[in-house]
C-alpha cells in the first residue's frame, strides 16, 4: 500500500535525521547505548502520534518507535524534530532485529497498539503476540516491565490473549470494549493516551480492547 504523502519522503528522511535511524543500513548500538532514561518502546509506531504524545508528557522517559514502513516512521521522526522532542528514537526495521541489539532487561513498557492482526492462520506466527515475539518481549522487559496491547479486532484480541495465557505470562488487566474517557498524561500508559486510529474508532463507535500483561517469573 503507498502511503499518502509519500512524496515527501525524501524531506521527511533529511529533517527526521537527528532521532531516526535505519537498523538495515545504520549500527544502531551506538544510539541505544547512549539514551540514559528508562526506555518504552511501541512497536509498529506508525506516523507517531501516540509516541509524540507520551514524550511530551513525559520527559523523563525515553521512548522508541519501530516500524518496518519507512513512509510512515520518516514522518513520525520529522514532526518530532518539529515539535522538539528530545527524548524519542524512532527505528526502521523488524523488532526481532534490533531486540538483539538491545541490552537485555532494559525496557518499562512495550505497547501493542493496533498491530496488523495478521487475520489468516498461516500468517499466526507474524503477528506481535504471537509465542515467538512474546519471547522477544520476555528478554528485553525489566524485572517489573509489562506489555500493553489495544485492538479494535476481537477475534484477533482473544487469540491474543490466549497467547499471553500460554506462553505463561500473567494478565493483569484484560478490558473488552473499554471506555476511559479524556486521556490522562499523567499516565503511563496506552490506557490513557490514544493513538489516531483509537480517536478514529472511537468516534464511529467501534469497541476497544485492552490488556496488559507482565512475563512469567
Amino acid at each position: 500500500m503507498r502511503y499518502r504523502g509519500a512524496h515527501h519522503l525524501p524531506e521527511w528522511l533529511e529533517q527526521g535525521k537527528p532521532v531516526l535511524k535505519n537498523n538495515n543500513t545504520d549500527d544502531i548500538r551506538e544510539a541505544l547505548a547512549s539514551i540514559k532514561l528508562p526506555v518504552c518502546i511501541e512497536v509498529g509506531c506508525g506516523k507517531g502520534g501516540f509516541i509524540h504524545q507520551m514524550a511530551q508528557a513525559r520527559p523523563d522517559i525515553f521512548f522508541i518507535g519501530v516500524d518496518k514502513v519507512m513512509t510512515v516512521i520518516a514522518k513520525a521522526a520529522a514532526n518530532a524534530v518539529e515539535i522538539g522532542l528530545a527524548n524519542v528514537l524512532f527505528i526502521i526495521g523488524d523488532v526481532e532485529d534490533i531486540a538483539e541489539k538491545m541490552t537485555p532487561n532494559s525496557v518499562e513498557r512495550l505497547f501493542l497498539n493496533f498491530s496488523d492482526p495478521w487475520p489468516k492462520s498461516r500468517h499466526e506466527p507474524r503477528r506481535l503476540t504471537d509465542k515467538s515475539k512474546l519471547a522477544i518481549y520476555e528478554r528485553l522487559l525489566t524485572e517489573r516491565g509489562v506489555v500493553e496491547q489495544k485492538t479494535d479486532n476481537l477475534p484477533f484480541f482473544e487469540w491474543s490473549v490466549a497467547s499471553f495465557e500460554s506462553a505463561g505470562w500473567h494478565l493483569e488487566r484484560v478490558l473488552r470494549g473499554f471506555a476511559e474517557g479524556e486521556p490522562e498524561h499523567s499516565q503511563l500508559s496506552s490506557q490513557y493516551v490514544q493513538t489516531e486510529y483509537e480517536q478514529k474508532f472511537r468516534h464511529q463507535g467501534i469497541p476497544i480492547n485492552y490488556l496488559r500483561a507482565r512475563p512469567p517469573v
